[in-house]
C-alpha cells in the first residue's frame, strides 16, 4: 500500500486528477451532442469495410481538390472500434474524445522536457480545459488525430534539440508522417522542420549518422507508405497536382494581404478559444503575448531558444498564406499547444514572485474556457467546423424514433433534402444501424440519389398499397432555399401532409424537421 501512494503522490496524482478532470468536460453532454452527418457516415462505412471486406485502402478521405486525399489512418483506427461497438458511432466518437484527453501527458511531458514539471502542470490544466481542444475531441473527424501527431512531432526534435536525443528525430519524422495521414495540408510541417533544423543545426548536426538516418527514414516511410503506394498506382497524380499548386499558381494582386489578414484573425481566434473567451481583449493579448516572447528572445536569457522553438511552433501556419487565405478552423489544427506552453512558461516565471497572481490567471482561463464549452459544446461542434450545425446524434435518433413510431407498422417510405444534395449516405446508415437494430426493418427509400456513395437502403417502387411517407429536412444553413421548397413540393406526390416533428431551435437553422404523410389505397 505505502508503494502505491508513493506512487500516486505529487506529480502524478495531480496528473492524474487534471487527465480526469479533462475526461468530464470532453464527455459532457455525450453522447447526444455527436456530430454524425455525411462524412462521418460514409467514414462509418469506409473504416468498416477495410476489416468486414478486406478492402485494403490506399487513399483516405477526399480533400477540396480532387488531386489530393487524406490518408487513411483514421479509417484503419476507427474501425475496428465501430465493429466492436456493433455500429455504433458513439463508440469511436467516444474513444476520439479519450484521445484527445491524452494529450494532457503528452503536453506535460514536451513541458518538463523544456522546462520544468511546474510548466509541465501548468500547462496540463490550460490543456485539459482549452475549448478548442474540447471542439476537436467532439469532433467526429479526422483532423483531430493530427493534435497529438503534431505534438508527437515537436516533442521529438525537442527532444533532439533541447535534450540532445538522437532518437528525436525519428520520433518527429514518425509524428510528421502521422500528421499528414491525419490531415494533408500538414504537408507544410516539412518546411517547419527544414526550418527549425537550420536554425539549431549546431545542436542537431552531432546527433546525425548512419543509425540515426536509416532509423528516422524507416519511421518516415512507414508512416506515408500509403501516400508512395498509391502514388505507384494513380500515376503520380499527388506529386503532379502539387507541382502545379506551388509553381503554376496564377498570384492575385491583393491575395497576400487578405490571406494575412484572415491569418492574424485566426491566431487572435486561438487567444480567445484557448486564454481568454472575451471579445476585444483577444487581439490586445496576442499583441502582448508575442511581445514578450520576443523580448525574451531577443535579450538572449536562459530560455530564450526554447521560446523561440516554442513561438516557431505557434506561427507555423503563417506558411500556408502562400496559397491563400486560412479559412477553416482546423487549419490552425495543433498549433494550440505552443500557445499553451508559453502561456504556461510566462504563469510559472510569475509564480516565483506573486503566487496567488499566477494561481488567479489559471483560475481565470480556466473559467472562460468552461464557459465556452458551457455556452456550445451542447450543441456540437462550432460552424466553423461544420456547415451543418445540429446533425446531431441524439437529435437523429429521436428522428427516426418518431418515424417509427408514427408509422403504426404500416411500410415507411422516407426520402430527404441532404447536405450533399441526393445523397442518402447518413441517413442509410442510422437506419440501417439504430433503426433495423431498434425496430427490427428499414424503410423504403423514394426520390432522386446520387449513384456511387455508400449506403444502400431498399427502393421504393410501388403505389399500389398504404403506406406513411416522411420527408426528412436536414439543417438548411448553406442550402438554398429553392432546394428545400422544390423537396417540399417533389413530397406531395406521397400522400397527404398530416403534420411535423422538429428538433432544435426553431430560431435557428439547425433544426432537423421530419414531415409526415399518409397515403392509402
Amino acid at each position: 500500500m505505502n508503494k502505491l501512494l508513493k506512487a500516486f503522490s505529487g506529480t502524478k496524482a495531480l496528473l492524474a486528477l487534471i487527465f480526469l478532470a479533462g475526461l468530464l468536460v470532453r464527455f459532457l453532454y455525450f453522447p447526444d451532442n455527436i456530430y454524425f452527418g455525411f462524412d462521418q457516415a460514409r467514414d462509418a462505412y469506409e473504416s468498416q469495410s477495410i476489416y468486414k471486406n478486406f478492402d485494403i485502402k490506399l487513399v483516405g478521405p477526399p480533400t477540396s481538390s480532387p488531386d489530393f486525399f487524406h490518408g487513411p489512418l483514421y479509417w484503419y483506427l476507427v474501425g475496428p472500434i465501430y465493429i466492436l461497438g456493433g455500429g455504433d458511432p458513439s463508440v469511436p466518437a467516444g474513444f476520439m474524445r479519450i484521445y484527445n484527453a491524452l494529450g494532457i501527458f503528452i503536453i506535460f511531458c514536451i513541458a518538463k522536457m523544456l522546462f520544468n514539471s511546474r510548466v509541465g502542470l501548468v500547462a496540463s490544466v490550460l490543456y485539459a480545459f482549452s475549448f478548442e481542444q474540447t471542439q476537436y475531441a467532439i469532433y467526429f473527424h479526422h483532423p483531430p488525430l493530427a493534435v497529438l501527431t503534431i505534438m508527437l512531432f515537436y516533442g521529438g526534435l525537442a527532444a533532439a534539440i533541447f535534450k540532445k536525443n538522437w532518437w528525436g528525430v525519428p520520433i518527429s519524422l514518425l509524428g510528421y508522417g502521422l500528421s499528414v495521414q491525419s490531415e494533408f495540408q500538414l504537408l507544410y510541417l516539412g518546411v517547419i522542420f527544414i526550418l527549425l533544423c537550420l536554425i539549431f543545426r549546431r545542436r542537431l548536426l552531432p546527433l546525425v549518422n548512419t543509425k540515426t538516418l536509416l532509423i528516422s527514414a524507416l519511421f518516415f516511410l512507414v508512416s506515408v507508405s500509403t501516400f508512395i503506394l498509391a502514388e505507384f498506382q494513380f500515376g503520380g497524380r499527388t506529386i503532379q497536382g502539387m507541382w502545379v499548386m506551388v509553381f503554376q499558381k496564377e498570384k492575385g494582386g491583393g491575395d497576400w494581404f487578405f490571406a494575412f489578414n484572415t491569418y492574424l484573425k485566426r491566431l487572435v481566434l486561438q487567444i480567445h478559444d484557448n486564454i481568454l473567451g472575451v471579445d476585444g481583449f483577444a487581439p490586445i493579448l496576442l499583441f502582448l503575448l508575442l511581445f514578450v516572447a520576443l523580448i525574451y528572445i531577443l535579450t538572449k536569457r536562459k530560455e530564450s531558444s526554447k521560446i523561440l522553438f516554442l513561438a516557431i511552433w505557434f506561427l507555423s501556419t503563417s506558411v500556408l498564406t502562400f496559397f491563400g487565405p486560412i479559412s477553416l478552423y482546423y487549419t490552425n489544427v495543433g498549433i494550440s499547444p505552443a500557445l499553451l506552453l508559453i502561456v504556461s512558461f510566462f504563469v510559472a516565471k510569475i509564480y516565483e514572485k506573486l503566487r496567488w497572481f499566477a494561481v488567479a490567471i489559471v483560475v481565470l482561463i480556466a473559467i472562460s474556457n468552461i464557459n465556452l464549452i458551457k455556452e456550445q459544446n451542447y450543441k456540437g461542434v462550432i460552424g466553423d467546423i461544420q456547415v451543418q450545425e445540429g446533425m446531431l446524434l441524439g437529435r437523429e435518433k429521436q428522428a427516426l424514433d418518431y418515424i417509427y413510431n408514427e408509422s403504426e407498422g404500416k411500410p415507411i417510405v422516407v426520402s430527404a433534402s441532404t447536405m450533399p444534395l441526393r445523397i442518402n449516405t447518413t441517413w442509410a446508415y442510422l437506419f440501417n444501424w439504430y433503426g433495423n437494430l431498434k425496430y427490427g426493418r428499414v424503410p423504403y427509400w423514394a426520390g432522386p440519389t446520387a449513384q456511387g456513395y455508400p449506403g444502400e437502403l431498399p427502393r421504393w417502387t410501388s403505389q399500389e398499397q398504404s403506406y406513411v411517407a416522411f420527408g426528412i429536412i436536414e439543417p438548411v444553413r448553406g442550402v438554398r432555399g429553392a432546394f428545400i421548397e422544390q423537396f417540399k413540393e417533389e413530397q406531395k406526390q406521397y400522400g397527404e401532409y398530416v403534420g411535423e416533428f422538429r428538433l432544435g431551435d426553431e430560431k435557428s437553422q439547425s433544426q432537423i424537421i421530419v414531415q409526415k404523410s399518409i397515403h392509402s389505397d
